[in-house]
């Protein structure tokens, strides 16, 4: 059986009263914490979808090259991007050879046009890439046309 709430507050403060006069300081209170904060993280990001977090992973390696994220480019600007390659295609131009790639960062997508090439080792859909080079607009999407590249390190590697 239960004491009404009443007693509750009078064992309670009974019980300070005696702390105080025995000498001893009541204890402080503890800071609340959400219960299951740490477990609840844990969940969150294992029903979370695999594209934020490769773009929450792409966000911090942003900002560790000292890049600029995509979705924050203006046209006939010079950046430095990093990203993951989603596509890579052989698409000619005018009759001249040219390789596409799409590079994404979580925040956005470029075209990334090298002319006159076919292939290039190492670039391939999945690759992280480190790249320099000039935002133009073509056909309404962003586009870098031979930018300066650096393949990243992957996990097979």
């Amino acid at each position: 059986m239960r004491a009404p709430d009443g007693a509750d507050a009078t064992a309670s403060a009974a019980r300070r009263d005696e702390t105080r006069a025995r000498g001893e300081e009541p204890q402080a209170a503890r800071p609340a914490r959400a219960p299951g904060s740490a477990l609840r993280r844990l969940f969150s990001r294992l029903a979370a979808d695999p594209h934020e977090l490769q773009a929450d992973e792409l966000q911090a390696e942003i900002q560790a090259a000292e890049a600029v994220p995509i979705g924050q480019c203006r046209d006939r600007e010079q950046v430095c991007l990093v990203g993951t390659l989603r596509t890579v295609t052989f698409r000619p131009h005018a009759g001249v050879p040219a390789l596409e790639a799409e590079l994404w960062d979580g925040t956005g997508t470029v075209d990334v046009i090298w002319l006159g090439r076919r292939n290039i080792p190492g670039v391939s859909p999945g690759r992280s890439i480190k790249l320099r080079g000039r935002v133009t607009t073509l056909r309404g999407h962003r586009a870098i046309y031979n930018p300066i590249y650096e393949l990243r390190a992957t996990v097979s590697d």
